[in-house]
């Protein structure tokens, strides 16, 4: 019976993987721009290849410690199928695929097949996980380890005895996972609070309780130094602030039949599986409670760690519902057969209803799908034009961007006349970061940017004019109408407009608009 157990898991794996991937890797092929994060991860990939590992211990570089995993990845695959935007998506695309199996499994061994069938095709067949396993960031890693820990902490609990494979497995996976993004110490933070409170008789008998309290102090502290002295985080990133307004949007307005679904599942398994779904109970609100009250930036994307145990619940929901429906019919057919046929007929209705999941598989999935978070235009249209009017060989032509790892991708790193143009000190904020560029002065008197090779610095309209005088021709790329305002209203007045451009064309999203222009002077 195990055998026939066994196997029949791994078919179901089996098959959630191959439609997961064909859904993700579908039109990858087209080599659609980044976005800017991913011009971060492409550019730190292809350092990763020019000096090896030792480009995280070089202190004359800008190093992203932030998704070192999932850069680590970007560049085997780049060093495999050459640099291209489809090389760096794609590993993510396997990863993405695993998850659906992932989540089958873990909800196999927490309920039973039904709920997990239904998990698994919720998961495989979602929007929000398909365009996150197909971009070149590492969050679906992060989401997969995730989701990995959980399944290995399930069976330490569940097999009531100690087996050393699995705890050497949990310690790899949260030593894989504080390498690929921040949040996952959020998860620790649970699990350690989680195995207190259901130990805490045991405890209470051999640690005093004043002691435990401090040692719970030192803990989050130890946490918090961790990922402070990682770089992971600027100073003052980890902050008071209230996004509860954004995540309430999202989750309520957007997701808001699967969040209310999930909410019941998880209601009405808590009690039964206390010491089993309680793990998911406290660690689902506290990463919720870290992003809207502890993090400033808000974007949607930070949730994708507890996308899957939303689903879990809801397809927990969704067979408790067919519980309380179904009895056996006049023609002996067994109600649990009825249950599993109902809340796979309720799992495909919700999929092929709305415009959450996925029914086919398409060329091009929008970032933007569900909030209008990220700039996204034809950036190779941006950059055809700067190489073919710029003359770029000849090292006589400046390149001015608000983002100087896009510059990097299209142009080169080597690129000697190449400028950031960002804020110098501004008082507002952007996503709740503040408004500051770090700079220098180098030699000549001019502002660079430190820790970036050869790459200068436009603040202010002095800035650019000294540029004009040393270089005949350039161009500036402006994508942001917060940026220094004395420099946008001279390109407007005074320099020649290229291109203007304003939203992706293939983005699903009417209000995904991101007006942005290329400007140039001395350009023929």
């Amino acid at each position: 019976m195990l055998k026939r157990l066994n196997y029949l898991n791994l078919s179901a794996i089996f098959l959630l993987f191959c439609v997961s991937f064909i859904w993700r890797f579908y039109g990858l092929l087209g080599n659609y721009p980044f976005w800017v994060d991913e011009f971060s991860s492409a550019f730190s990939a292809r350092m990763i290849m020019h000096y090896g590992l030792s480009y995280f211990g070089n202190p004359s570089l800008n190093i992203e410690y932030n998704n070192i995993l999932a850069n680590l990845f970007i560049a085997l695959f780049f060093k495999m199928f050459g640099l291209y935007e489809w090389a760096a998506r794609l590993p993510f695309v396997i990863i993405g695929a695993l998850v659906p199996g992932m989540v089958y499994l873990l909800a196999e061994k927490v309920f039973n097949r039904t709920v997990a069938i239904s998990a698994g095709l919720l998961t495989a067949f979602s929007y929000f996980e398909i365009v996150w396993s197909r971009q070149a960031r590492g969050y679906v890693l992060t989401q997969l380890l995730v989701v990995l820990t959980l399944s290995v902490y399930v069976h330490i609990l569940v097999a009531g005895k100690k087996d050393r494979r699995l705890y050497f497995l949990l310690a790899g996976l949260i030593f894989a996972g504080l390498l690929t993004h921040f949040s996952y110490a959020i998860l620790i933070v649970a699990v350690v609070l989680h195995s207190i409170a259901i130990n805490f008789h045991t405890l209470k008998k051999r640690i005093n309780i004043s002691f435990l309290a401090v040692g719970l102090s030192v803990l989050g502290i130890i946490f918090y130094k961790i990922i402070m002295s990682l770089g992971i985080l600027s100073a003052g990133t980890l902050s008071k602030s209230n996004n509860l307004w954004y995540y309430h949007s999202f989750l309520w307005r957007e997701y808001g039949l699967m969040a209310f679904l999930a909410l019941l599942g998880l209601i009405g398994t808590l009690v039964k599986k206390a010491r089993v779904v309680s793990i998911f109970a406290l660690y689902i609100p506290v990463h919720i409670g870290v992003f809207t009250f502890l993090f400033a930036p808000y974007s949607s994307r930070y949730l994708l760690p507890i996308f899957p145990f939303l689903f879990i619940f809801a397809a927990v929901a969704l067979e408790k519902f067919m519980n309380a429906t179904v009895t056996v019919n006049k023609f002996g057919v067994k109600q649990s057969k009825m249950v599993v046929v109902g809340t796979l007929l309720l799992t495909l209705f919700i999929i092929a209803s709305g415009n959450k999941f996925v029914t086919r598989p398409r060329s091009f999935y929008s970032v933007n799908h569900d909030f209008r978070e990220i700039a996204l235009i034809d950036y190779n249209k941006v950059y055809g034009i700067i190489k073919e009017k710029g003359k770029l060989e000849e090292g006589h032509t400046a390149v001015i961007d608000t983002w100087h790892d896009r510059l990097y991708w299209y142009i080169g790193n080597d690129y000697y006349p190449s400028y950031l143009f960002r804020w110098t000190d501004d008082p507002g904020t952007t996503n709740g970061l503040a408004r500051q560029t770090t700079f220098l002065y180098n030699t000549q008197g001019e502002k660079i940017i430190p820790r970036q090779m050869h790459l200068g610095f436009v603040g202010d309209l002095a800035d650019l004019m000294k540029v004009k005088e040393k270089y005949p021709r350039g161009f500036i790329f402006i994508d942001d109408a917060t940026m220094p305002r004395d420099v946008i209203v001279y390109a407007q007045n005074n320099l020649n407009k290229e291109i203007y451009l304003d939203h992706y064309p293939l983005d699903d999203n009417p209000y995904s608009i991101w007006p942005a222009t290329l400007y140039s002077w001395g350009i023929e």
